[in-house]
């Protein structure tokens, strides 16, 4: 979204949290909390009658307890996003509260007032709202709108008193020590899986310094005596610390310095107990452990790190834009609902946390900060309404490798896959895939079926491709999906336009485990025939396969689907890199060429030489045809380090 629009968007949530407030202080009298009707009562003779408008907690000397709380993410997928974090939390907050008896207000440019002060908001059940240097007036006018008694802030380097009434307490944490420590752009993805990040790198990330003085004085502020500790350089640990925000206790972030931690630990209360969290409980002892010797009472955290327990709404952010997943936590927090990671530039991404969206199972979203809002609109529903791929997650490559067998059913012939029965097929394809693994990559085998097979005759069609049945494939497919195996449909289509072979296999390839290869190699002009010309196709049509099947995952609602591209010359696919491939799919260029060894080196490093980023690529293997076959460890010493592997 542009600056321009995000705006626009402020005037209209400025506006909104005005009108709200007008119906949260009107004169009209309000619910209880518990929806009770309230009965008009009798006015005894004896007793005066109150002020018009009065009411019986005022009569009894308080205050009515206003109701602030706003609607929530009304709609399934409410987007919030934005690039801008200061406009963002104007924006959640217009849909967490009509009014405030308390806002926080953090400086978003310090790398730690944001994080620290989401469980002060979510302990309040206050918004937290973010100013920069130089934008107080428009925090001015969002505070004044809300009405609240109180404010508290967090490491900003201006007062905001002048901003709000005489009658507004302002509680400044942190402000005589509060220095610009922005570090744009220094923290690494945050990829989490159960114990909250397997894959986060073990340094950097976070890697501003902590700020002790500041941590003090919100542990002071919320006098809890036990407060969570964790890793400052482990952007992982940090957003499950957050997914606790709704408990009130402050957040610790410890260095990793010796000096620097001890220099840390002096400022903290005597009796403060901390819980460690960390990727794992082995690491999360390690920081207790670290903490003992200190002399601090600390133990790792028990607690989950991530809530999974379903929920009909679910806050998601991107960790990696701190500030606005740190509004997402207290947001959460307060209204008692659920904060999970996800990745901003494409939310189905890395099966840890997609699993844990499926599990929680909002009935609405709100989708927080630096995200691709329109790939989330589609992804998110994906994920919350199909299954995943056999390898657990809902894109290819981010953690496997598909090693496959390559052939026809019933065809000793045409290759590995059908020399011997389904059930053979499927034991001979697990011992094959296994020492694929040895590089740390998760294993997916594959049965690659060759469904319209390149003929020497011309046929009923007059197109010289064969076709299989779709039914007959069916059980190969259905087998496949039980036993975890991915399979691509392969095309030869002789004198027939790729796409329109592929239609006639939409119902298959409607599955979420199924994908599509093609084969230039059998791809034949209106005067050729197989085996006296190789094949080619121009960009033109492979990028008409490669819309028609992005469009299919999209009305399907299916995970990322695979689409092959064979090729071992390069006037198979002479535009090959005209191609634009979207989200949809993950393209692979798959060098399917035979021959001794040192060929199809030579052949590989041709066909992905000068290539761009868009491309996964492929090696084949034949058994008969290479001199010699190459060995697993000779193919994972290739580079660029094929994502998929076939054996004919």
């Amino acid at each position: 979204m542009s600056r321009f629009a995000w705006a626009n968007r402020l005037i209209g949530v400025t506006a909104a949290v005005a009108l709200a407030l007008a119906a949260c202080t009107s004169d009209e009298p309000s619910a209880s909390p518990e929806g009770d009707d309230v009965a008009d009562a009798e006015t005894d003779a004896d007793t005066e009658p109150t002020e018009p408008g009065a009411t019986a907690a005022e009569d009894e000397g308080g205050p009515e307890p206003r109701n602030c709380a706003g609607e929530g993410p009304a709609e399934a997928i409410s987007d919030l996003t934005g690039d801008d974090p200061v406009a963002v939390a104007t924006a959640v907050a217009a849909v967490t509260h009509r009014c405030a008896d308390t806002v926080v207000v953090a400086d978003p440019d310090h790398a730690w007032a944001a994080t620290l002060a989401a469980p002060v908001a979510a302990a309040a059940g206050a918004p937290l709202l973010l100013a920069s240097v130089g934008g107080l007036d428009a925090l001015g006018e969002t505070i004044t709108a809300l009405e609240p008694p109180a404010v508290v802030t967090l490491g900003l380097r201006e007062d905001v008193s002048g901003l709000v009434g005489s009658d507004v307490e302002v509680t400044a944490l942190g402000a005589d020590d509060a220095t610009d420590t922005d570090t744009e752009d220094t923290t690494e993805d945050a990829t989490d899986d159960d114990t909250a990040a397997d894959d986060a790198p073990e340094t950097g990330g976070d890697d501003a310094a902590p700020d002790p003085a500041l941590t003090s004085a919100v542990i002071d502020h919320l006098g809890e005596e036990r407060a969570l500790g964790f890793a400052a350089g482990d952007a992982g640990s940090r957003a499950a610390a957050l997914s606790r925000a709704g408990e009130g206790l402050p957040l610790l972030p410890l260095p990793e310095d010796a000096a620097e931690l001890e220099a840390t630990v002096t400022q903290l209360p005597p009796s403060l107990r901390v819980e460690t969290i960390a990727r794992d409980g082995e690491a999360a002892q390690a920081l207790a452990d670290r903490l003992v010797d200190l002399g601090v009472d600390a133990e790792p955290s028990a607690s989950p790190r991530f809530a999974t327990d379903p929920s009909e709404v679910a806050w998601l952010a991107d960790p990696v834009d701190r500030a606005s997943y740190a509004v997402a936590a207290a947001s959460a927090g307060a209204r008692d609902e659920v904060l999970l990671p996800v990745h901003g530039d494409a939310p189905w991404r890395e099966a840890g946390r997609t699993e844990r969206v499926r599990e929680v199972g909002p009935e609405r979203v709100a989708l927080v900060g630096d995200a691709d809002a329109a790939a989330a609109d589609w992804q998110l529903r994906t994920v919350l309404s199909n299954e995943p791929l056999p390898s657990g997650g809902y894109t290819l490559f981010d953690t496997e490798r598909m090693v496959a067998l390559y052939g026809t059913p019933g065809s000793r012939a045409l290759g590995a896959l059908g020399e011997q029965d389904l059930d053979a097929t499927i034991a001979r394809l697990r011992e094959v895939a296994e020492p694929y693994g040895a590089d740390g990559r998760t294993v997916l085998p594959a049965f690659e079926i060759i469904t319209t097979v390149a003929s020497a005759e011309a046929g009923d069609r007059g197109d010289y491709s064969r076709r299989l049945d779709p039914e007959g494939l069916q059980p190969w497919i259905d087998r496949a999906a039980e036993e975890g195996i991915y399979v691509i449909l392969d095309l030869q289509p002789g004198r027939t336009d790729f796409l329109d072979q592929a239609q006639e296999y939409r119902d298959l390839l409607a599955q979420p485990h199924v994908g599509l290869a093609l084969d230039p190699e059998w791809r034949l002009e209106d005067d050729e025939v197989h085996l006296r010309q190789i094949g080619s196709v121009a960009a033109e049509e492979v990028q008409r396969v490669a819309d028609w099947l992005a469009e299919v995952v999209r009305e399907e609602q299916l995970p990322q689907k695979l689409l092959i591209l064979h090729q071992f010359r390069h006037d198979m696919l002479p535009d090959r890199d005209t191609v634009e491939v979207g989200p949809e799919l993950a393209a692979v260029v798959h060098m399917d060429g035979q021959g001794p060894i040192g060929t199809k080196y030579d052949t590989y490093a041709a066909i992905t030489a000068g290539a761009e980023d868009r491309w996964w690529w492929g090696w084949k293997n034949f058994y008969d045809e290479d001199s010699p076959t190459p060995t697993p460890e000779q193919v994972l010493a290739l580079d660029p380090l094929p994502v998929f592997v076939s054996y004919q």
